[in-house]
């Protein structure tokens, strides 16, 4: 849209509301105007109503008079006419007065000429006769001349006014009242009357129309007749003409007579409608000059100045910056060519400036490139949006090829292609520096790996290209890999050499307490409790090596679930609170209800390493176990006033076999695996271990947990101590299924020590044929999981309880470190332990489970096969 254009249309918006204003005060008036002509329609009809009311009350009155003459209650038709020939000429000449007898037969009348009609079959008559009151009749025709009447009755009654009427006095006026009427009223010159019947026949029309009495009124007239009330239509006359009509329905003022005055609509309103059209062209020719005014001046004094402004601006880009406009026509128009001439000037000296600094950038430009092209390494440059803009000779030497945007991912190996993709896509859309490893094909057709980096180039706080170079790094991928090979192979050679060791631990442990009963105190008895307490340590050892192995060889699973952290802090104070105070130190655990989500067992074994630890290098003061919300973790932590950790070895504590101030390797103080299962435990579970310590003044180790996302968890109730060993006065039978001799023998001396009769096999067949012997039900079955023939110690219980009993407890003793046999013991509800087990450990599943067997009510579960043990 041009300049002029928009200022008359600016001339034309600020016109525009005084030209709707003047337009809407002429529609008003014009409004006002209809609303008169309604209301003098309605005042004119209002003077003609009152008029027809008068005369129907004065017909009334005189018959009302003449019935109580002796002449018509005689019903006497000389003296009767008499009178109505002595008042005939006060009576005017448009109303006829008749007196009739009960046959309905005139005996007397105004007019001499009624006399001996018969008039019976008049509706006023026999609405006289038969409702006894004063009657206004239909229109009717006189029978003489055939004029339209409006008839009137009133009845004669004798003596009383009760009685039965014995004849009818009558009236019949002619319209020669609205001739009488108009002639001293006359209507205004655009006004007609309207006269009709109950049937819409008009009888009478003034002005007078040719034809029109005695017709019809068109069907537009039907609801105006049918009207409830007095009312006002603009509607077309009979005679042709619009009209605004005030009417009185056939309903309202005298019955079964419709009366309307219509007046002249275009007649009444020519004045206004003149008015309203001298407006619209005053109106009219006044925007027209106003926009014709603007035209010329905004052609003088804005649109030559601009346009020389415009002319000015193309030659200047025609690159003729000599070009100036100075002062034109005008103070406003000076000032705008003037600060036009600035800003070429300030513009010019800008190019200037930018030419200088675009050349100094396409030189930088080239040096970059050509420190790029020269690299000794393959690099390349790509375009603001990730596109390829070139790669050096040392890619294109190391390719045997020129690489484009179009070919680039075919330098690559096809299954690193969708990787590569998706970490640029992701770097490119958040202007981030980006690094992959990916496998590059060499011109030879081998691929190797190469570490790839990419940088955005900011300049003007956007990014105008990136450049990228890759690094062979395929010796050191490949050494990588066979370390992490060899760690692999180390975990599994431990996880093989513990459980090669925990079978003659095992046995040891139990001949050890086999052992006790037949020293006496002495030496012997003190020598066996030293002998414990090396075995104590060595499986300590062992255990610490089998929670090493299995974390490293990525066997634990967690079982998370949520549950009070009260549950765990209750198990942890019972187990520890006795260690505490028997080394004298202060022990409290504060109380803490909130809900968190983790492994109950794994979180466990984390806590219960902390805590034990603590314990041992805490000499004196207390020990602390403490919770903290913080935002959506709660923080349990172990707090100490020990030795504490000196700054510079605090992430080294979390090393295996790793101890502070034990050079010696004293084994009082620990093995130190107990921090480096916390630490992988940490890693599993995604719960973050925090130390805070200085050397000398105590340490507080917190780990996260994250909280549960239900807090209506109720708390567990608390557990019962573990059962001391078995006493009994009965002798209860045991099966024992173990394909390890030492271990097979030793299970059986230690049973027998505590009294058992014991059946001991090395498979399950063998097991299974002794017991059908013997005869008897077992009380308890003790197997090992992994056997001869690759047979499974889960087979032997459940044939042995389906030889007598499924409610017989099975208890599974394994040096398996696999998820195999906890899952086949969490199926069928048996109780498992990990080798090497202690008599007490042992001890306490026995009674517990013998104790579930005669309905103890308490179920036996597994000890967390699978999982680091809970052993201290």
């Amino acid at each position: 849209m041009s300049f002029l254009t928009r200022l008359l249309l600016l001339v034309s918006l600020a016109l525009a509301p005084i030209c709707a204003l003047e337009v809407w005060n002429q529609i008003d008036l014009r409004r006002q105007r209809s609303e008169e002509i309604h209301d003098h329609a309605r005042q004119l009809l209002s003077l003609l109503g009152g008029e027809q009311k008068r005369l129907v009350e004065g017909v009334r009155q005189m018959l009302e008079l003449l019935a109580e003459t002796p002449a018509a209650q005689d019903l006497d038709a000389p003296a009767c006419q008499s009178l109505l020939s002595r008042t005939g000429a006060r009576i005017p000449d448009y109303l006829t007065i008749t007196l009739t007898g009960a046959d309905g037969i005139i005996l007397c009348a105004t007019n001499p000429a009624l006399i001996g009609r018969p008039i019976a079959d008049r509706m006023h008559v026999r609405a006289a006769l038969e409702g006894g009151g004063f009657t206004v009749g239909e229109f009717i025709r006189l029978r003489h001349d055939g004029n339209p009447a409006m008839p009137f009755g009133l009845p004669i009654r004798r003596n009383s006014a009760d009685g039965p009427p014995i004849g009818v006095v009558t009236a019949l006026i002619d319209l020669g009242w609205l001739e009488r009427y108009l002639s001293e009223h006359p209507l205004p010159d655009n006004a007609s009357l309207l006269v009709a019947d109950g049937n819409g026949t008009v009888l009478a029309q003034a002005p007078a129309s040719p034809g029109i009495v005695g017709t019809v009124l068109p069907q537009r007239f039907r609801p105006l007749l049918e009207a409830d009330a007095v009312g006002t239509a603009q509607l077309m006359g009979i005679d042709g003409v619009e009209r605004v009509f005030a009417y009185v329905p056939l309903s309202a003022g005298v019955r079964h007579i419709f009366v309307a005055i219509g007046i002249d609509h275009d007649a009444a309103m020519g004045s206004i409608d003149d008015a309203l059209r001298r407006s619209l062209i005053l109106i009219a020719a006044t925007l027209l000059l106003g926009l014709l005014a603007a035209y010329v001046i905004a052609r003088r004094h804005i649109y030559r100045p601009v346009a020389a402004l415009l002319a000015a601006t193309e030659r200047w880009r025609a690159a003729d910056h000599s070009v100036r406009v100075g002062a034109i026509d005008g103070p406003e128009m000076s000032r705008l060519g003037l600060s036009f001439d600035a800003l070429v000037e300030d513009l010019d000296r800008q190019m200037r400036a930018k030419e200088e600094a675009s050349a100094a950038l396409r030189a930088s430009e080239e040096r970059l490139r050509a420190l790029v092209e020269n690299a000794p390494h393959m690099m390349w440059v790509n375009h603001p949006d990730g596109t390829l803009e070139f790669v050096n000779a040392a890619f294109r030497a190391y390719t045997g090829r020129l690489t484009t945007e179009g070919n680039r991912m075919e330098d690559l190996h096809p299954d690193d292609v969708g990787n590569v993709q998706a970490i640029r896509a992701r770097a490119i859309a958040a202007g981030a520096p980006h690094e992959y490893e990916l496998r590059l094909r060499r011109a030879d057709g081998a691929y190797r790996w190469h570490l790839s980096r990419t940088h955005p180039i900011h300049q003007g706080g956007r990014i105008v290209a990136w450049y990228g170079g890759a690094v062979d790094i395929h010796d050191i991928h490949h050494a990588r890999d066979a370390a992490e090979e060899a760690g692999r192979s180390k975990s599994r050679f431990l996880a093989a050499a513990s459980h090669d060791l925990r079978q003659p631990m095992q046995s040891i442990l139990l001949f050890a307490e086999v052992l006790r009963p037949h020293l006496g105190d002495g030496p012997g008895l003190d020598a066996l409790g030293r002998l414990q307490d090396g075995l104590e340590i060595l499986k300590g050892l062992l255990d610490g090596l089998l929670d090493i192995s299995r974390l490293d060889a990525g066997i634990v699973a967690p079982q998370l679930e949520e549950f009070r952290a009260s549950d765990l802090l209750r198990s942890v104070d019972d187990a520890f609170a006795p260690l505490a105070r028997e080394k004298g130190l202060d022990w409290q655990v504060k109380p803490c209800h909130t809900a968190i989500r983790s492994d109950r067992v794994l979180l466990g074994r984390m806590l219960r390493n902390l805590v034990e630890n603590a314990i041992r290098y805490t000499d004196r003061g207390g020990v602390t176990v403490e919770c903290t919300l913080q935002g959506d973790h709660l923080l349990i932590g172990v707090r100490d006033s020990g030795c504490g950790i000196p700054a510079d070895q605090i992430d080294r504590v979390f090393e295996e076999l790793y101890q502070i101030d034990n050079p010696e390797r004293d084994r009082n103080q620990g093995l130190g695996l107990g921090l480096a299962i916390v630490r992988r435990l940490s890693d599993l579970l995604d719960h973050p271990v925090t130390v805070h310590s200085q050397s000398g003044q105590g340490a507080l180790f917190s780990i996260a947990v994250p909280l549960a996302t239900d807090d209506r968890i109720p708390e567990s109730e608390p557990t019962a101590e573990e059962p001391t060993p078995p006493e009994r006065g009965e002798t209860r039978l045991a099966v024992v299924v173990d394909d390890d001799p030492i271990v097979l023998a030793g299970m059986e001396s230690i049973l027998r020590a505590w009294k058992f009769d014991v059946i001991a096999a090395g498979s399950t067949d063998h097991a299974v044929e002794a017991l059908e012997r013997d005869g008897r039900r077992p009380d308890i079955l003790i197997v090992d999981y992994r056997l001869r023939d690759k047979r499974i110690g889960t087979e032997a219980i459940l044939r042995i309880r389906a030889m007598h009993d499924p409610g017989i407890p099975g208890l599974i003793v394994t040096g398996e470190i696999g998820t195999e046999p906890q899952n086949d013991a969490l199926r069928y509800g048996f109780h498992l332990l990990h080798k090497p087990v202690t008599p007490r450990t042992l001890a306490a599943a026995l009674c517990r489970h013998l104790a579930d067997a005669e309905g103890d009510g308490r179920s036996p579960v597994a000890d967390g096969a699978g999982r680091p043990s809970a052993n201290r």
